[in-house]
């Protein structure tokens, strides 16, 4: 009986929380734009697209199911110093027996500026307008009214009146980032943001007092070797909403394999855990301009009773096209006679 109780509080309260809550992926890494508007554009590359899939609660009846596309590059202009990116990304989320959608896009701009000489040290300020839209469909619910005594006669009427079963608003983020890249195994790239700074109103009954809470979200990934092919990779995040707040903290283990075309192939293992909640369990690939990752949420919380400790599968892939750049001597080269 408890656990029926549990997994109907899924099935009912699913819509309240998700109100509150935004898109989440385990791999937040994985999902820059998301994570933080600064991100945008600062990758080493001229192009990234990134893709992302989560499957949340896969035992109950019902799971949430969430999907990310996105791309990102960095502008050509005359400045030495300064470079803008833009990106775009594309969300939704569908959730419960009510078939609760939210789909999102957003447009990221950033102004990207290299601290010293060397390009080591570089600091990017991030924006990202947007236009949310939710939804629910009345007719995929059964209320008590519904229920002639006997069974469920689809017929009745429900009894309930919805001002409307949909919502669409603009929305707006910022962010800051600090990137110190010494090379391609030695980093830190770390960054604040804030979303949803226009609070914009999320009611179905038209009541203007009931806002989306503004997210404020800190977040950071280390790289450095610690052997001739294996590097450490610790990771956090932190960020609030409302009265929810979520830490999460991580480690991983790289290693490199043989460079095929002079392009990286390493392998990462290891995990997220997210505080009260989950440990995640993570596999990473990275294979020519590709990065291949994998992860499993072992859920912790008390939710353990209905989900049996089930959390929430996830895959994400990211694809960065950069272009050779064709040598050019500086001073003649001198011709080689056969």
């Amino acid at each position: 009986m408890k656990k029926d109780k549990i997994i109907l509080f899924l099935f009912f309260f699913g819509v309240s929380f998700t109100y509150a809550q935004d898109i989440h992926y385990s791999q937040f890494n994985a999902s820059p734009q998301n994570l933080n508007p600064a991100q945008t554009g600062l990758f080493d590359g001229d192009w990234r697209f990134a893709g992302n899939f989560r499957s949340q609660w896969s035992v109950i009846p019902v799971p949430y199911r969430t999907f990310s596309i996105a791309a990102d590059t960095r502008l050509k202009t005359k400045l030495e110093n300064d470079v803008p990116a833009v990106g775009l990304i594309v969300n939704t989320d569908k959730s419960g027996d009510s078939k609760f959608t939210t789909t999102q896009m957003f447009v990221s701009g950033t102004y990207i500026k290299k601290l010293n000489k060397d390009s080591t040290h570089f600091v990017s300020l991030g924006i990202q307008p947007g236009v949310t839209s939710k939804s629910f469909n009345v007719a995929a619910l059964t209320f008590d009214n519904q229920y002639d005594g006997d069974a469920y006669n689809a017929s009745l009427p429900s009894g309930e009146n919805f001002p409307k079963t949909r919502m669409t608003y603009l929305d707006l983020g910022g962010g800051l980032a600090y990137l110190w890249r010494k090379n391609n195994r030695t980093l830190v790239n770390i960054g604040v943001s804030t979303l949803h700074i226009n609070r914009p109103k999320q009611s179905f009954f038209n009541n203007d007092d009931i806002r989306l809470d503004m997210k404020t979200c800190v977040s950071g990934i280390a790289e450095f070797p610690v052997a001739a092919q294996l590097d450490v990779l610790p990771t956090f995040m932190y960020q609030r909403q409302g009265k929810f707040q979520e830490t999460v903290v991580g480690l991983f283990g790289k290693y490199h394999l043989r460079p095929i075309n002079g392009m990286t192939t390493a392998v990462s293992l290891g995990g997220f855990y997210r505080m009260k909640d989950a440990f995640i369990l993570v596999a990473n690939m990275d294979y020519k301009n590709f990065n291949v990752g994998v992860s499993y949420d072992i859920n912790t919380s008390k939710l353990i009773e209905a989900t049996n400790r089930r959390g929430g599968f996830e895959i994400s892939v990211i694809y960065i096209f950069k272009k050779i750049k064709p040598f050019i001597a500086k001073k003649r080269v001198c011709p080689i006679y056969m």
